[in-house]
């Protein structure tokens, strides 16, 4: 296992492994994708959300 890459964000840190991703099918990694875009839009929304509910 290697960490390949680390992103610093307000709420949290990523890291990414390079064990994760090597030999993994297209498809799966597709579906890797789609699954990690959906989760970072409800953040998105939960955070936008979070915010007006707090200028209320």
């Amino acid at each position: 296992m290697a960490i390949v890459a680390e992103y610093h964000y307000p709420n949290g840190t990523v890291l990414i492994d390079d064990d994760c991703y090597r030999d993994v099918p297209p498809e799966e990694m597709q579906r890797r994708i789609e699954r990690l875009q959906r989760t970072a839009w409800e953040l998105y929304l939960t955070n936008e959300r979070r915010k007006r509910n707090e200028n209320l």
